[in-house]
């Protein structure tokens, strides 16, 4: 099934929210941090606390965000724990975006593709390995320019995987480039444009939406609605709400007129309750009425969100 269709069927099963996990021990209920600086404590203090937000959230958002950064900078043991919590988290039935933000020449670009969309990679003839770190979208990098993009796009509706191309992110200084006008029309507008085109034909879903998608920050709705208008095809993934200072009554520019084609990441507002004493049931209590009350904002937000289990 399109990865489009297959998202937006979880959305209206659960809510348009997704989990985003950055592990960060200085930020983390202290039950869940590595007893030593051992490869083997941190890889389970790791998978631990992703296990524990997994169980929380599976049956109340329709996929998980991992930061992959936030697992690198542990070097290997990291790599490990998030080839685990993968794993797991496919097991509980959630989608999976991976954020590399990966983007680079076309022969790069198809080894990023075959780690994380393809899953395998030829080692020789009849000689296959398989990938622990696919998941079922990344994101990407468009500033390479469009050929990059090809092999992405070209796996992924393949192998019935999704994309989220950067367009206008949430950071503050991401007007320096995003806003610039360029023959009249703005570079997220020009990204907009060529997203909208990579993810036609055979990208469309029966949703009408499109496996390749586009990041589109909450802190700019402004920007937001006319970049709906660009993309009526493309699922926005709107990150920046919660730590980043984006509110989530404004994403409703994100939206189409049916109240579908966009997911909002919430990690650190979500994952990271202020008290770190809490007990590992205590925590996973906190996380699902965060969630609750996230999406109670959301409903305000608009009039036609579909979720049916709340």
């Amino acid at each position: 099934m399109n990865f489009a269709d297959r998202l937006l069927t979880r959305v209206a099963e659960t809510r348009p929210i997704v989990v985003g996990i950055d592990p960060d021990f200085n930020l983390m209920p202290k039950i869940f941090l590595p007893s030593s600086s051992s490869p083997t404590d941190v890889i389970d203090a790791l998978a631990g606390f992703s296990k524990a937000v997994i169980d929380a959230v599976h049956r109340l958002a329709p996929a998980l965000k991992f930061q992959s950064a936030y697992y690198e900078q542990y070097g290997s043991p990291g790599i490990t724990a998030l080839a685990q919590s993968i794993a797991y988290a496919k097991e509980k039935g959630l989608l999976i975006i991976l954020d590399v933000k990966r983007g680079d020449i076309g022969s790069t670009s198809d080894a990023y593709g075959r780690a994380y969309l393809a899953g395998y990679t030829e080692l020789a003839e009849g000689l296959r390995l398989t990938s622990d770190l696919a998941v079922d979208a990344i994101t990407v990098n468009p500033f390479l320019g469009e050929d990059t993009l090809r092999s992405f796009v070209d796996l992924a509706i393949e192998h019935e995987k999704g994309l989220f191309i950067l367009v206008k992110t949430s950071n503050p200084g991401s007007g320096m480039l995003q806003d610039r006008v360029i023959d009249g029309i703005s570079v997220s507008e020009r990204l907009a444009g060529m997203v909208e085109r990579l993810g036609a034909g055979k990208g469309i879903g029966k949703t009408g939406y499109s496996c390749v998608g586009a990041v589109v920050g909450a802190t700019y709705p402004a920007e937001a609605t006319r970049l709906r208008t660009l993309m009526p095809r493309t699922i926005h993934l709107v990150p920046g709400v919660g730590a980043q200072g984006g509110r989530i009554e404004t994403t409703k520019a994100n939206f189409d007129e049916r109240g579908m084609g966009a997911i909002i990441p919430i990690s650190r507002a979500i994952t990271y309750p202020s008290n770190r004493e809490l007990s590992s049931s205590e925590y996973q209590q906190a996380l699902g009425n965060a969630i609750k009350s996230y999406d109670r904002m959301l409903g305000h937000a608009g009039e036609a969100f579909p979720r049916t289990n709340m």
